[in-house]
C-alpha cells in the first residue's frame, strides 16, 4: 500500500470531492482517481458510492477514515523517528550487575536512566563478581556495578550506596522468649552461620564467634544462593540490609539485633569503569544523583 493512496483518500474525505482533493495535494484529478481506484483494488472494497460525477464516501469509507489517518500518522512519525536516528546514532552502552545486586532498587534506576536518555543502546549483563574487572579492562563492558572496589588506578570506583550488616534466620524459626544473648547463643548453637559471599563477614564473624562461640559454619560464594538456603531454614547469616530489605518486609527473613558491630562493617556498593571512559558520564552522574 503507498501511502500516497491514503493520503489522497483522507483528502477526498475531507474535501468532499476528487478535485478539491487535488487542489489540496497540488496533483491532478485523474492522479487522485487512480489513487482511489488502486487503493480500493487493494482493500478489496468500495469506498465511495459513484452517481455519474458525483461521488460519496460509502459506509466502509466512513469507518476507514480514522484508520488511514492513523496509517499515515504512525508511518509519518516512524518515517522521522528512523531519519533523527541516522543523524544521531543510539550509542551502545553496556552495564554489568552482579547478580547479588537483584534485589536492590538498581535495576529500577537503570530503567529510569534509559527512559530519560534515549540516546543510549543499553544492554544490561549478569557478571560474576570476580570477572567484572577483567572485562572492563577490555572494553567488553563500560560499568560494573557491584560489592567489590576495583584497585588499580586505570579504574574509577566510587561508593554509590552503603548498606549495614544484619544478622538474620528465617521466619520458620521460633525463637524462645529469652534475653537476646541468649537467643544468640541458641541461634549459633542450632544452625550453622553462612559466610564466605561478603569480604566485609571477616571482622563481624570474628567477633561474633569471639562473643558466642559459633558452632558450625557452611561456605558459600554466591549471596543469592545463601539468601535462599536461610528463607528455608537452612542456616543463618549475615548480609546487608538492602539485599533482604524485600524478604524481611514480607517477614520471610527476621533481623536478630547484633547491636553496632553491623554498622561498624556496613556493606558498600561501587560503581566502577576505566577513568578514559566520557561516554558513561551521563549513566555515572544520573545513578550518583539517585540514590
Amino acid at each position: 500500500m503507498d501511502i500516497k493512496w491514503l493520503k489522497s483518500f483522507i483528502a477526498v474525505v475531507e474535501e468532499g470531492s476528487f478535485r478539491a482533493a487535488a487542489e489540496k495535494l497540488y496533483i491532478s484529478q485523474p492522479s487522485i482517481t487512480v489513487h482511489m481506484k488502486l487503493l480500493e483494488e487493494h482493500l478489496q472494497v468500495q469506498l465511495f458510492d459513484r452517481e455519474h460525477t458525483k461521488v460519496k464516501v460509502s459506509a466502509i469509507g466512513e469507518k476507514y477514515y480514522p484508520m488511514a489517518k492513523k496509517l499515515v500518522a504512525e508511518i509519518e512519525a516512524s518515517t522521522k523517528e528512523i531519519h533523527l536516528e541516522s543523524l544521531h546514532p543510539a550509542v551502545p552502552l553496556i552495564i554489568s550487575v552482579s547478580p547479588a545486586l537483584l534485589y536492590t532498587n538498581l535495576l529500577e534506576r537503570i530503567h529510569n536512566f534509559i527512559e530519560v536518555h534515549q540516546q543510549y543502546n543499553v544492554e544490561i549483563e549478569m557478571e560474576d563478581q570476580m570477572q567484572l574487572e577483567s572485562a572492563i579492562k577490555v572494553q567488553r563492558i563500560d560499568v560494573a556495578l557491584g560489592l567489590h572496589k576495583f584497585i588499580s588506578k586505570e579504574f574509577h570506583s566510587e561508593r554509590i550506596d552503603r548498606s549495614p550488616l544484619r544478622l538474620v534466620y528465617s521466619s520458620k524459626f521460633q525463637l524462645a522468649e529469652k534475653e537476646l544473648d541468649l537467643q544468640l547463643k541458641a541461634l549459633f548453637n542450632e544452625h550453622p552461620l553462612y559466610i564466605g559471599y561478603l569480604n566485609e563477614h571477616t571482622p563481624v564473624v570474628e567477633w561474633l564467634n569471639n562473643e558466642y562461640d559459633i558452632k558450625k559454619f557452611n561456605k558459600i560464594n554466591d549471596v543469592i544462593f545463601a539468601i535462599k538456603l536461610i528463607k528455608e531454614g537452612l542456616g543463618i547469616g549475615l548480609l546487608p540490609e538492602s539485599l533482604i530489605s524485600q524478604e524481611i518486609e514480607a517477614d520471610l527473613l527476621r533481623v536478630v539485633d547484633i547491636g553496632p558491630i553491623g554498622t561498624v562493617y556496613p556493606v558498600d556498593l561501587y560503581m566502577s569503569h576505566l577513568r578514559s571512559s566520557t561516554k558513561i558520564i551521563p549513566l555515572t552522574s544520573f545513578i550518583r544523583d539517585t540514590q
